[in-house]
């Protein structure tokens, strides 16, 4: 098996002249002297024409102090007369004492940011866990399908759309810790904390990839490592879904998990990592569908590689066709999903601008002015990953075609996105902001290492304090807001309603979520309808779904939610106008309700993400 590490293609030393076809390189580029500076920039010269090298910051350190204190020496006699007599007032003894607290607060630095750093992840990790929010419909929906046996859990998702890794593992989950709120969102929660040490390693290896190419400094694996742990401990995006029963928390560790085989199986095809990486494939694609977005990419890329650099294709096709491999897996769910891609759909999903991809960042970096202020570090950080390399202390030299690794990062993290805003346009998928953590980890990645080729220590420590700052504010925004009014309009149901009266919902999703809080409150005594719906309230079919709400009518609806109550029993509709396809239909339920029964309503609709109405409409008149 060959053994082919990733380099940069355009840096000295990689054509593929100086090697056998079929065979790789079998260094790493190492760190190169100033007179070899990558991608044709010029090395930064000393005064006396010698090359400016890096060393470490406990040495600048030291060396400032020691200019310093030998200023007065070098300078001229007038400085050094001035310099004499400022020293002949200070007490030897004093002097020792000064330089020795200044020796201990240098050197409790590390430890002091060590702290800092432990501190915010313990914050960003505590977040997860600690939403208030009732389940909104996605996760009620997630919740009543993983609590089924596991064939009515593999029938009811092909009425849902999507693949069944996450929920076989909620409901093994479910099975030991129970079903309630916490309890099925912890998972999220777990799985989005074991991304944290896999971002640190992949942040390292990013930053030691950079460094052996050329591309940054000595210490950067450790700069990557820290600012990596950093973003996607205090990530918004990954607080808010690592509270929130959905897979999306699942995606992101796979996603690292995939790069990580795909690496590993690029620098050594053995035959277990091949399986790995085949492995990892097959789990993202029974997680999420957005997943072969990353897959296709790579997979592209592998094939480019292939046949652009012949010394590299033997590895770059083991590691394509170990991709490809994973679809013997997939085969026992192709029937399932074949059948979803002819059938359900996201047809709540507007279209999108091409704008939106500016916005994904946005999305991600959390709401009001911390996200704006987050956003803008991501974008800044990532260009620089993208495009510079630290050139002595203070400078940056930028190379606007890209640098390794930062170039491949922008690649994975950039064209899934593209590609799923052209399968919005002309396919009909949604483009949502929860879908897009498939590109969260490249864009994590890019921007950590952009803040590690800051020049500077201070500089360095100053934006990644912002960026924890600003995300884990907004992080505690997102995690603390409520998401539904399920929770309030079920008590209200609670306490208005009778046994034997009818609560009808309209449109249908926002049946699962209040009937999920209705059955937390104890026995059920009413009776429920949905608005063209015979799965009943805890599920959504989405099959043909579009098809069938534009079928349905509200006068008919009304008319047997009428004759279902009887004369003797209230009607209470769960409302919320402006779904896709129902127009105005529940507004018209609602007013034919009105012409039989008086009418009060009993809870306003609300600004939430799910937010919705409750209407009583008292016995017949």
């Amino acid at each position: 098996m060959g053994s082919v590490p990733i380099v940069d293609a355009d840096a000295p030393g990689t054509a593929a002249t100086s090697r056998e076809a079929g065979s790789g390189p079998t260094v790493l580029p190492g760190p190169r002297s100033p007179r070899q500076a990558p991608d044709g920039d010029e090395p930064e010269a000393s005064p006396g024409g010698t090359a400016v090298t890096t060393v470490p910051t406990t040495t600048d350190t030291a060396s400032t102090t020691d200019t310093a204190d030998t200023t007065g020496t070098t300078g001229t006699t007038g400085t050094t007369g001035t310099a004499d007599a400022a020293s002949a007032t200070v007490p030897p003894s004093r002097q020792r004492l000064g330089r020795a607290a200044g020796a201990w607060i240098v050197s409790q630095v590390p430890r002091l940011l060590l702290a800092a750093v432990a501190i915010a992840v313990a914050v960003g990790a505590v977040m997860r866990f600690a939403t208030p929010s009732h389940l909104w419909l996605d996760e009620s929906l997630t919740v009543a399908i993983a609590s089924r046996p596991v064939p009515d859990l593999l029938h009811a998702l092909r009425h849902d759309g999507s693949p069944p890794l996450y929920y076989l593992l909620l409901h093994g989950w479910i099975r030991v810790f129970g079903d309630g709120d916490i309890a099925v969102r912890a998972l999220s929660g777990v799985l989005s904390l074991l991304t944290l040490p896999l971002a640190w390693l992949a942040g390292r290896r990013v930053g030691r990839i950079a460094f052996t190419a050329g591309n940054g400094e000595r210490d950067a694996p450790v700069w990557v490592g820290v600012a990596t742990l950093l973003m996607f401990a205090c990530s918004p995006y990954a607080i808010r879904y690592g509270s929130e029963t959905r897979m999306y928390s699942l995606v992101v560790l796979l996603v690292l998990v995939f790069g990580f085989a795909a690496v590993r199986a690029l620098e050594r095809s053995t035959l277990p990592r091949l399986a790995a990486l085949t492995l990892a494939t097959a789990a993202l694609v029974y997680t999420h569908y957005w997943t072969f977005l990353v897959i296709f990419t790579v997979a592209a890329f592998l094939l480019v590689q292939a046949r652009r650099r012949p010394y590299y294709r033997r590895v770059t096709l083991r590691a394509f066709a170990a991709m490809a491999a994973s679809a013997a897996l997939f085969a026992p769910w192709m029937p399932s999903f074949l059948f979803q891609m002819l059938h359900t759909g996201t047809p709540w999903a507007p279209k999108v601008q091409a704008q939106v991809l500016l916005d994904t960042v946005f999305d991600w970096a959390g709401p009001q002015s911390t996200g704006a202020l987050l956003g803008v570090v991501l974008l800044g950080g990532a260009l620089v990953g993208l495009t510079a390399r630290p050139v002595g202390r203070r400078e940056l030299a930028v190379r606007v075609t890209g640098r390794v690794p930062g170039r491949y990062l922008a690649a994975i993290w950039l064209l899934p996105l593209v590609l799923a805003y052209f399968v919005n346009m002309f396919g009909g998928s949604a483009y949502a902001e929860r879908y897009t953590g498939i590109a969260l980890p490249a864009c994590l990645l890019l921007a950590s290492l952009g803040i590690a080729q800051l020049p500077g220590t201070r500089v360095r420590a100053i934006v990644l304090a912002v960026a924890v700052f600003s995300g884990l504010v907004g992080g505690w925004q997102l995690a603390r807001t409520e998401r539904t009014q399920a929770g309030e309009i079920a008590g209200r149901i609670v306490a208005l309603a009778r046994p034997g009266d009818v609560v009808a919902y309209c449109p249908d999703q926002l049946g699962p979520a209040v009937h999920r809080a209705l059955a937390r409150h104890g026995p059920l005594t009413v009776r429920e309808i949905v608005y063209a719906d015979n799965t009943g309230p805890a599920l959504v079919d989405w099959v043909d779904y579009a098809d069938r709400m534009q079928r349905a009518n509200g006068t008919t609806f009304a008319a047997e939610v009428n004759e279902l109550a009887g004369p003797d029993h209230a009607v209470l509709l769960v409302r919320a106008d402006g779904y896709r396809f129902l127009e105005g239909a529940c507004a018209v339920l609602s007013d034919q309700l009105a012409t039989l029964r008086d009418r009060t309503v009993q809870v306003e609709r609300r600004d939430l993400y799910e937010g919705a109405s409750l209407e009583r409409f008292s016995t017949l008149r």
